[in-house]
């Protein structure tokens, strides 16, 4: 599973505030549950684009 989310422009990390982000899209496109799931940072791999 890919998804693309925006972060805040000061922070590189899409983990800085605990991943609402990447839980929102997640749910939004897959309905994958990113707390129930007990998923951390180390599970994601991701990149900065642009």
């Amino acid at each position: 599973m890919e998804i693309t989310v925006t972060t805040q422009s000061y922070t590189s990390d899409p983990f800085y505030n605990g991943a609402k982000e990447i839980q929102e899209q997640y749910m939004r496109m897959y309905q994958f549950d990113y707390k129930k799931s007990n998923c951390s940072k180390y599970d994601f791999e991701f990149m900065k684009i642009g």
